[in-house]
């Protein structure tokens, strides 16, 4: 199982998703006029029916950044472990930057389940974005080997990997302890 960073594995930036006309690296005129279509964005990355690492951001940048570290020190999700929160605050480029990639998503997504090429036990997960009382939920997966999915998946991975960043960096605010079962530990 391959460790939390190779999420944001280097994926041909230049390629297109199906039904967009917008590149996946947003021009820096774009990333300055970007202001979310979102109240908030929530995203996970789960393994195995565990989580891996996720985050919650405001349009203002306030959110909180998680990850999933095992006892024992070992990768994958298997056996006792404890999620570490840590405090955001994503500086106004930074929020702009989430904003281009994250608004630029297709609408609707492509869906994992339509690819010709797919690996099994990759990394998957959600992005949920609420404006007011309405949310909109992608799923994706890593194990669709499609250029155009992969595309589309790319930018998912750019706007993980700037919030991870500022995760790595940001003060711990709690831990949680969880037994091998996914139970808490007293």
């Amino acid at each position: 199982m391959r460790a939390a960073s190779g999420l944001v594995a280097a994926l041909g930036l230049a390629l297109l998703a199906p039904g967009c006309t917008a590149p996946i690296t947003p021009s820096p005129d774009a990333m300055a006029e970007a202001h979310p279509a979102w109240d908030r964005a929530q995203f996970g990355t789960n393994s195995w029916g565990r989580v891996v690492s996720g985050w919650t951001i405001g349009p203002q940048g306030q959110g909180e950044w998680h990850v999933r570290e095992n006892e024992n020190g070992q990768p994958g999700p298997i056996g006792a472990y404890r999620v570490t929160y840590h405090a955001i605050a994503l500086n106004d480029a930074q929020v702009q930057q989430l904003a281009a990639l994250l608004d630029s998503l297709p609408d609707p997504a492509p869906d994992s389940g339509d690819c010709r090429e797919f690996r099994t036990d990759m990394y998957y997960g959600e992005l949920r974005l609420t404006q007011g009382a309405d949310t909109r939920e992608v799923a994706w997966n890593e194990g669709c080997m499609d250029a155009g999915y992969r595309a589309f998946l790319a930018r998912l991975q750019r706007a993980d990997a700037l919030v991870a960043g500022v995760g790595r960096a940001a003060p711990v605010t709690r831990v949680e302890r969880f037994k091998s079962d996914g139970s808490r530990a007293e």
